[in-house]
């Protein structure tokens, strides 16, 4: 899906959801929602435990708006990937910082500050997440002391993991390249 089938799977959303809901999404559908041209997913990724949602509801709706809830090994289309705690790498959100990315009628979608975002990426750093990264870094001037800043505010199996340090470490060099 490209930012304008995501934008009309969340209008599918919003009109099946029976009671307010607000989704914590990152990964590729933030920064669809955040203008990155041209990027492409087929899923939303949505931090679980920092959305507030029946997820009943959420479930039911989002089959009904073709846009199902952690679909079975083996599925191909667009779908919700409903991340819990134990596979989150990303922030706690700040009820002071949070952006909203998308508003309906019961449906509110929201991510994290962009430092939130890079440092999230870290944990796999592959070219895609570097892609992200950069349009981050040029459209929201991230710095590299807040990336290390949000790597600090990581839930713990992340924040001191070798491979996240080794990222941020390469970041910092990349980084140095990118903006010069």
């Amino acid at each position: 899906m490209d930012v304008l089938v995501l934008r009309e799977h969340l209008g599918r959303l919003d009109a099946a959801l029976s009671e307010p809901a607000r989704l914590c999404v990152y990964g590729s559908a933030a920064l669809m929602l955040m203008g990155e041209e041209d990027r492409f997913s087929v899923d939303v990724d949505v931090a679980g435990p920092y959305s507030n949602v029946n997820e009943r509801d959420l479930a039911a709706a989002a089959l009904k708006a073709g846009l199902p809830v952690n679909p079975p090994e083996g599925f191909s289309g667009d779908h919700i990937e409903w991340v819990g705690p134990a596979r989150l790498c990303l922030a706690v959100p700040s009820k002071d910082d949070t952006v909203v990315l998308w508003r309906g009628s019961r449906l509110t979608v929201f991510t994290l500050p962009a430092a939130d975002l890079v440092a999230s990426r870290l944990i796999r750093y592959d070219p895609t997440d570097q892609a992200d990264i950069q349009f981050l870094v040029a459209h929201c001037r991230v710095r590299f002391e807040d990336v290390a800043q949000g790597v600090g505010r990581l839930p713990a199996p992340f924040r001191n993991d070798p491979v996240v340090r080794e990222n941020l470490d390469n970041l910092g060099r990349d980084l140095a390249r990118w903006t010069h």
